[in-house]
């Protein structure tokens, strides 16, 4: 059974540090990683078990192995990447929901 946990976790690791995640900050048997120029942190624990944080400490998101934080790092990268209303499209809306 330690050897499946050990497997999970270096996994974890590993997807980490492939994806840019460096650790910056090592808390009893927990690691933080985090990239450059971005505010998301990973609180990694010893089972493999994991939460992100965003640049304000609120919890966007929890999970166990590689999986799931890839599947966390995929929605991440969809919701940052959605297109904004433009601004002409912007000035085109009016307040009570109907389009000029």
């Amino acid at each position: 059974m330690m050897a499946d946990r050990d497997i999970g976790l270096d996994t974890l690791v590993e997807a980490l540090l492939e994806q840019r995640f460096r650790p910056v900050d090592v808390f009893g048997l927990f690691v933080t990683y985090e990239r450059a120029d971005e505010p998301l942190k990973v609180h990694v624990g010893p089972d493999g078990a994991f939460a992100a944080f965003d640049g304000d400490d609120q919890v966007v998101a929890e999970g166990k192995g590689a999986q799931d934080l890839y599947a966390i790092l995929v929605r991440k990268t969809v919701i940052a990447g959605r297109p904004s209303v433009s601004p002409r499209r912007r000035s085109r809306i009016r307040t009570d929901g109907v389009t000029a």
